[in-house]
């Protein structure tokens, strides 16, 4: 029976779920991820998974959902796959791994230590170099009398001097002109395409909602409209095509990386 630390991606992620009270039947309706898919998920059952790009967008959206961190489940899930590939049991590295770790550190405790003995050695030894580290300051230069020649006192009261009063100078009115720029960007119309070409889970937020959240097969196309912009979370940003206003941009990212809350438009295209 493997231990708490030892246990693999599936069974964390079911561990997860269970101590929170949320059934499979939950998380595949807020996630759109089938029974069966969930099922070889918590089970760990790589030979049911699809390829690793979907799997880890898979991973993601349960770990959301559950309120776990999702890289750290995607990580362990990537840990399996390379042992299983490997053909090294799980817990055998990972035990392996946390020895030599172990071993580490006290090597690193017993040089810093030695170092340090090392040092202080020398030094009681050797007090002159405690001296030479003393770095001499220089007595400050006395200054000197400064002698006033042909110099009378006089008694005649001091003038008193008006400051000179200036006119306020109005700065220009960048402010309002800023704000008022950002509010015609908030009022426009900005309109959002997304063409799949490879399945990727997908967020949209615009005006402080979430407009739509799910995963978008490859070859669908979807259309938004909304005011101000949006904010574009994917799984998958290698794989989805983004036009905004007509407009393709360059590519998200690379297959099976993951991209949040990214401004569309851009802020360069809003300037």
């Amino acid at each position: 029976m493997r231990s708490g630390t030892d246990l693999r991606f599936g069974e964390e992620l079911r561990r997860e779920r269970i101590v929170r009270e949320i059934t499979l039947e939950e998380i595949s309706a807020a996630t759109k991820i089938s029974i069966r898919i969930l099922t070889a998920l918590e089970e760990s059952d790589l030979s049911r998974l699809p390829a690793p790009a979907f799997t880890r967008g898979f991973i993601r959206s349960y770990a959301h959902h559950i309120g776990v961190d999702p890289e750290e489940k995607v990580c362990a899930y990537l840990a399996d796959l390379a042992e299983q590939s490997a053909g090294t049991p799980p817990v055998a590295i990972r035990a392996r791994a946390k020895f030599w770790r172990g071993r580490g550190a006290i090597a690193s405790l017993i040089v810093g230590g030695v170092t340090a003995l090392l040092l202080l050695m020398g030094l009681i030894a050797k007090p002159e170099r405690r001296a030479a580290l003393r770095p001499e300051r220089p007595a400050p230069a006395r200054a000197s009398g400064v002698a006033l020649k042909n110099v009378t006192v006089s008694n005649e009261p001091t003038p008193a001097v008006r400051p000179l009063e200036l006119a306020p100078v109005s700065a220009p009115d960048t402010a309002s002109n800023t704000a008022r720029d950002a509010a015609k960007d908030a009022d426009a119309l900005v309109s959002l395409q997304l063409e799949c070409d490879q399945d990727s889970w997908t967020k949209l937020d615009a005006s402080g909602q979430t407009v739509f959240v799910g995963l978008i097969r490859r070859g669908e196309v979807k259309r938004f409209e909304a005011r101000g912009g949006f904010r574009l979370s994917l799984g998958n940003a290698g794989g989805v095509r983004v036009t905004v206003d007509g407009r393709a941009l360059e590519s998200l990212g690379r297959a099976g990386e993951v991209i949040r809350n990214l401004p569309l438009p851009p802020p360069a295209a809003r300037g």
